[in-house]
């Protein structure tokens, strides 16, 4: 099990398309992905995009990506790197 701390950029928060690409992307990892909010909400599956609108994540949000399962770090690589161009988005 691995972990990796990001920051929600994009001025809209974790907005739906946001959330379509992360699911997609815990869909083909094989595995089990979460996303914890730090400021105490529960944990969402990374699977289900509904889940993760329900985190309410806005810009400047901190939060955890828990990947367990083959292939963790790349999963987590690949997570992080829709936080980070979602700026742009």
């Amino acid at each position: 099990m691995k972990s990796q701390n990001v920051t929600v950029l994009c001025q809209e928060g974790l907005h739906l398309r946001i959330a379509s690409r992360i699911a997609k992307i815990a869909q083909q990892s094989g595995g089990s992905v979460h996303i914890h909010c730090n400021k105490g909400c529960p944990r969402a599956n990374a699977c289900s995009v509904l889940e993760l609108l329900t985190l309410g994540a806005t810009a400047g949000t901190p939060l955890e990506i828990v990947a367990d399962g083959p292939n963790e770090e790349g999963v987590l690589l690949k997570m992080s790197e829709v936080f980070k161009s979602s700026d742009a988005v």
